[in-house]
């Protein structure tokens, strides 16, 4: 029996431990304590920190394990390279990692192949920072370094926001280093792919509605398209461009998931991020397949398991839709009542809802970032107007009340520009 070590135990690693399950392997998953959903899918489990390489390394040689591996975890995308590295086994190789997870080294990376990025620098504390503002000029964006989710990503208009902002930025960050860069101004597109043995395929392209939150850059929503749909010049050049930046970064092999400012004015995508591991919001586990038909997270686990390589063959790709949609609150709270949520089971196009968003009595946060949203509404269609007459349909039926202190508040919806 093959033995394969999840790093981490999140909801986003949660498809990765099915499939290994479901293929008979014994699974061993490394997580701090807590209350996540992947537990019950492991058959051991190993209280680690997952930032802590070498102390999954350890675990790894103790359980004699044959493969290890994540998903939609930036962290764990360092650590899964790095210990497959120092054993031997199927990775991506850590240096390679750590250009797919920390933006600075990412942004150097794409300015070196030509792709589109705003201009950048780092900075390690406020006065570095200011003084890079000023040469740089506002309106700008700072973010950590090595962050995901949105978390830490503000809209700078003036040195009293930087010096309002930069702690709580910095403080998400693990290295303590953030980034400055100019603002694009602009509509956020998303594409998710598939590498192998050093060639890449995009599958799906995607845009993005987001909460209306000033400052702030959350994702509210996502509808993706396969690439077979995708005909027009903007987006045919993005997937060029997608194409490019993941085979300099030398991806041998993996999901892939970047996201893309288009500045109409200048008619050019700059890059915001891009990762080598699946989109979270169930992009890669389910979006993914439903909107191209390539089942990428089963193919990637037999890879690395069993090194059985399947490429993407780009004229069988079906040419579906698929999306999701969140919503969030506007202040810490508790769920109070639910209304319209039978309804929206029983909807055809919404093919899954995260249940475990919808308690009553459930505690809810403010929404601040990406791991602040609720809902998770999937949703399978033919074409992108009847993904957006589901979307509109979602946000007409479903009302979240919450006892706040401030007396009872509803959820908040984002929007497609």
């Amino acid at each position: 029996m093959k033995k394969v070590l999840i790093v981490g135990a999140g909801v986003g690693q949660v498809p990765f431990l099915k499939i290994c399950r479901a293929k008979g392997y014994e699974v061993i998953t490394v997580s701090i304590p807590g209350d996540y959903p992947g537990f019950k899918f492991a058959d051991k489990i190993r209280f680690v920190d997952i930032r802590d390489k070498d102390a999954v390394l350890k675990v790894a040689v103790e359980e004699k394990v044959d493969a290890v591996l994540t998903d939609q975890n930036d962290i764990g995308t360092v650590t899964v390279a790095y210990v497959a590295e120092k054993l031997g086994m199927r990775g991506i190789g850590y240096e390679t990692a750590l250009k797919f997870t920390d933006k600075y080294l990412m942004r150097k990376a794409a300015k070196a192949s030509g792709i589109g990025v705003p201009d950048f620098k780092p900075a390690t504390n406020l006065d570095e920072a200011a003084e890079v503002a000023e040469g740089m000029g506002y309106p700008l964006m700072i973010k950590p370094a090595d962050s995901s989710g949105s978390k830490g990503v503000r809209r700078i208009n003036s040195a009293d926001d930087l010096k309002r902002e930069f702690d709580s930025t910095k403080a998400c960050s693990r290295s303590g280093r953030i980034l400055l860069e100019r603002f694009i101004e602009g509509v956020v597109y998303c594409v998710d792919g598939y590498a192998m043995e050093n060639e890449h395929y995009n599958l799906i392209l995607g845009i993005t509605g987001q909460f209306d939150l000033p400052g702030r850059f959350i994702p509210a929503m996502r509808i993706f398209s396969s690439v077979k749909r995708v005909t027009d010049r903007a987006g045919q050049m993005l997937l060029a461009e997608n194409d490019k930046l993941v085979k300099s970064m030398k991806l041998p092999f993996g999901l892939t998931h970047a996201e893309y400012i288009y500045n109409r004015e200048e008619d050019r995508f700059y890059l915001a991020e891009i990762a080598a591991r699946g989109g979270g919001n169930y992009i890669s586990s389910d979006l993914t397949p439903r909107a191209s038909g390539f089942n990428v997270n089963e193919t990637l686990v037999d890879y690395i398991v069993n090194g059985n390589v399947r490429r993407v063959e780009p004229d069988k790709l079906n040419d579906k839709v698929a999306a999701y949609v969140d919503f969030g609150f506007p202040a810490d709270g508790v769920v109070k009542s639910i209304t319209g949520l039978d309804e929206l089971k029983s909807l055809p196009a919404i093919f899954k809802i995260q249940a475990d968003d919808f308690r009553i009595g459930q505690k809810v946060a403010k929404l601040t970032d990406g791991s602040k949203r609720y809902g998770m509404i999937l949703i399978s269609a033919n074409t992108e107007d009847e993904c957006r007459k589901v979307i509109n349909t979602v946000k007409n039926t479903l009302v979240v009340e919450i006892d706040t202190a401030d007396g009872i508040r509803k959820q908040i919806w984002g929007s497609l520009r």
